[in-house]
């Protein structure tokens, strides 16, 4: 083909526009050839976005925090005259919409999205607790356990694949429940995440410390130094059978009584809802472990 315009005579002003699959002449604006290509949009044209999303057909990307994965269709109001009607249709879409067999998944859910609402937990935790509570319910393993304890611990261990510092201190005291009940809630969950690439918890100590120096309103040096030492211990693998939040607590009642903007253990202690003989017991551990001499 001719790269000269039939209708100006300019030469070399043919172009291809790959979205619309025409020859088109960029002086004159002159089509050439059209249908090149297939074209990829829509059959529709919108010029402003509130255009663009009444024409638009599909619905919310795929996910799991719904028990058929937001894959679903749904009857409206707009343009209809027998409201009564489309409303009767509506409720029978409601009860048709969840199986017989998927009514504990739905409550499951259901209760899984508000208490992580409740808790401030971004989405990609609610994704993976979503997912862990489908593995549990498939699997038989949320049987014979209370359903808030379950989801608790569904909740924590989301929040420490996606490395969101939840302590198991402050998930006790939100929903009231003891030690040993979260705990097997815990190995249920576990045996179910292992068999899930990626769903194994990646927290590190360091990552409840920011939190700790902003209850304590201490400042950021301490932070820093404390970060280091933790993250030193970790590497020596000195964190291994230790909480966590216990831990990086100790670690940071050290450095600030180092760098004389001490906080007592009491204070440390009543700021994270946990026992001061916990937090002296590694702050001992950190002591001689490091051969560290602290003069009060």
């Amino acid at each position: 083909m001719t790269n000269i315009c039939p209708v100006c005579h300019s030469p070399n002003t043919i172009t291809f526009d790959p979205e619309r699959g025409t020859n088109v002449c960029t002086n004159c604006g002159f089509v050439l050839e059209d249908d090149i290509l297939i074209d990829q949009g829509p059959e529709w044209r919108a010029y402003t976005t509130e255009d663009r999303m009444e024409r638009e057909r599909t619905g919310s990307p795929i996910t799991a925090k719904v028990h058929d994965f937001g894959i679903t269709t749904k009857i409206g109001y707009s343009r209809v005259k027998d409201k009564a009607k489309i409303h009767r249709l509506r409720l029978m879409q409601n009860k048709l919409r969840v199986p017989a067999k998927e009514r504990k998944l739905v409550t499951y859910l259901s209760v899984l999205n508000s208490e992580a609402s409740k808790l401030n937990l971004p989405d990609h935790v609610k994704e993976t607790a979503a997912l862990l509570t489908r593995r549990l319910i498939e699997e038989g393993k949320a049987k014979r356990i209370e359903m808030y304890t379950l989801i608790a611990g569904i909740l924590y261990y989301s929040c420490q694949v996606n490395k969101i510092p939840k302590s198991l201190q402050e998930i006790k005291s939100i929903y009231g429940i003891s030690s040993s009940d979260l705990w097997k809630a815990l190995e249920r969950i576990q045996s179910v995440a292992k068999g899930v690439q990626g769903f194994k918890p990646t927290i590190k100590p360091t990552e409840y410390i920011p939190k700790i120096i902003e209850k304590l309103n201490l400042p950021p040096y301490v932070s820093t130094k404390a970060s280091e030492l933790v993250d030193l211990m970790h590497k020596n693998g000195l964190t291994s059978g230790k909480g966590y939040t216990a831990l990086a607590a100790a670690s940071v009642y050290l450095i600030s009584t180092l760098m004389d903007v001490k906080r007592t253990q009491k204070e440390v202690a009543e700021a994270l809802n946990i026992t001061e003989v916990t937090i002296r017991n590694r702050y001992k551990e950190i002591i001689s472990n490091f051969d560290i001499e602290v003069k009060l």
